[in-house]
């Protein structure tokens, strides 16, 4: 991946897929930077990574770093040491794909850093915005940085703590940002907004509040942005897309997927990684297990919870993995399925069947609500061969195995299942 450069502040036009995407992140870091800066917190670089502090009440930032297998672990060692001493509510860390340096996701592990979503960042050309579109009648989009919009029920991205584009980043910076809201009957029911900068627009907190959904405002309010972008001579919008479907509808293209890290306050201050953790981690993680280490570190779990087994499934290394059973670490029938042991995880169903009812993660799901999600048959198969209490529920979603499979649309699962009930 090409360095992504700040001086790219002049418009885009004719970009590669390349400059979309290190303009897309650009744009994200910007308004990282503002959300510390209006509630007058801090920006710092280190080797050419930018990091915020928004104080301890909110979210900082690590913005897509690139740095080098020499200083990665220096850097990221010298950010967590000011998080420790100065905690913010959490930290997030975003990059785009491929990782600089590869093993970036390791190392944010090791540090006691959680696995977050991957960003899926989306496109337009401006040039082909889309004119003519059905939207409800009555519907009547504006631009408005000033109405209070925290009040409305249920709009996504309302509430004052919300980051994003939020009211404070609109008061502002107001030469750069704008807000857009949809009303419908007399009531605000979707809002939008727009940020102005590395040479892209940035579209944010796009939401329609939950009873208006399926009538084209999503979208309507989405190409009012744009349109509103192109109107500056803007040539492209960019988004982190919750889901494709809709913005697809409007003309976005899929760039690609991006990764996220978070590490929660209360974590890093109740269990800072240890440098011999630290370094026991990595090796774990990049499948390089250290033959003479403190074998004490090895029930211990990592500051973000998971054990070194968790980590090695999690990396996809079966060699570190096979490294600590050598050492009588055990492993759980997910861990076995996971790391491609289709054999061992039958067998440890077979020999304790009580297993297959055992909930996993702190959403507590068990082996089928796993397969149910995955749309994994082979997974379904096995759990329903130990006999499950089908009646178990994660503590999240307070839902059955057959509810999760019902709600992903994954019908052969489904099927299964209910066969099994009868």
């Amino acid at each position: 991946m090409s360095k992504i450069s700040s001086s790219e502040n002049n418009l885009l036009q004719h970009a590669t897929h390349q400059q979309l995407l290190n303009a897309t992140a650009l744009n994200h870091r910007e308004l990282f930077c503002m959300n510390a800066k209006v509630v007058a917190g801090e920006v710092h670089t280190v080797n050419g990574v930018s990091w915020t502090y928004a104080g301890s009440d909110n979210e900082s930032m690590i913005a897509f770093p690139e740095l080098t297998a020499e200083n990665a672990g220096t850097t990221l060692d010298k950010i967590i040491g000011y998080y420790l001493n100065h905690p913010p509510k959490g930290v997030g860390c975003w990059s785009l794909d491929p990782t600089q340096p590869a093993d970036l996701g390791v190392k944010l592990l090791a540090r006691g850093f959680q696995p977050g979503w991957r960003p899926q960042w989306m496109s337009l050309d401006l040039a082909n915005i889309e004119t003519g579109y059905p939207v409800p009648a009555y519907l009547e989009i504006k631009t408005d940085s000033h109405t209070s919009i925290h009040q409305v029920k249920e709009l996504p991205y309302a509430s004052l703590k919300d980051s994003g584009v939020n009211q404070a980043v609109l008061d502002a910076f107001p030469d750069c940002t704008q807000r857009f809201i949809a009303v419908l009957n007399g009531q605000v029911v979707a809002q939008s907004a727009v940020l102005l900068a590395a040479g892209v627009a940035g579209i944010y907190n796009v939401g329609v509040v939950p009873h208006q959904r399926d009538q084209g405002i999503g979208k309507a309010i989405v190409l009012a942005t744009c349109a509103y972008a192109k109107e500056k001579g803007y040539h492209y919008a960019v988004l982190n897309a919750t889901g494709r479907r809709m913005y697809q509808k409007a003309g976005f293209e899929w760039m690609g997927d991006g990764w996220t890290w978070w590490l929660k306050a209360a974590n890093l201050i109740n269990n800072p990684p240890s440098v011999a953790q630290v370094t026991l981690a990595e090796a774990i993680g990049t499948g390089n297990p250290i033959d003479h280490t403190d074998t004490t570190l090895l029930h211990q779990p990592l500051t973000n919870g998971m054990t070194l087994m968790q980590l090695a499934v999690h990396c996809k290394q079966p060699a570190s993995a096979e490294w600590l059973v050598k050492h009588d670490i055990t492993y759980t029938v997910l861990d076995a399925w996971d790391l491609g042991w289709k054999e061992r995880a039958t067998a440890l169903l077979k020999n304790n069947p009580a297993l297959v009812n055992f909930q996993y993660g702190e959403m507590h799901a068990t082996l089928l609500h796993i397969a149910a999600e995955r749309n994994d048959m082979a997974l379904a198969a096995l759990a329903l061969s130990a006999k499950p209490d089908l009646q178990l529920r994660d503590y999240i979603y307070n839902s059955t195995a057959l509810d999760w499979a019902k709600h992903f649309g994954h019908t052969t699962i489904q099927q299964l299942i209910t066969s099994y009930l009868a």
